[in-house]
């Protein structure tokens, strides 16, 4: 099976809500597939997304999704967006 990706629009929609939105930040933490449902996430994608995309997490800071929402904004391929949400350390973390 092909990895599961998210739309830029979605990806967008998804990084602007967990930068802005404390009630959803707080939700996505606890049950991220509930989180994308209600976020408008088409089920049949939230179910094909890894396991490990749907743990519980801690987010990195409101700032950090921010700034992921802008990179992806300016980033010129529009094709699709892997699931890899900013957590603690993420930002700093080197290749």
């Amino acid at each position: 099976m092909a990895d599961t990706s998210l739309t830029k629009e979605q990806g967008l929609l998804l990084l602007g809500k967990l930068a802005q939105d404390d009630a959803f930040r707080n939700s996505f933490e606890q049950k991220p597939a509930e989180a994308l449902f209600r976020l408008g996430i088409p089920a049949e994608l939230i179910c094909c997304l890894p396991a490990k995309c749907l743990c519980s997490i801690k987010l990195d800071s409101k700032e950090a999704m921010e700034h992921a929402r802008k990179q992806l904004a300016n980033d010129a391929d529009t094709s699709a967006l892997q699931f890899i949400i900013p957590q603690p350390g993420f930002a700093s973390r080197k290749p």
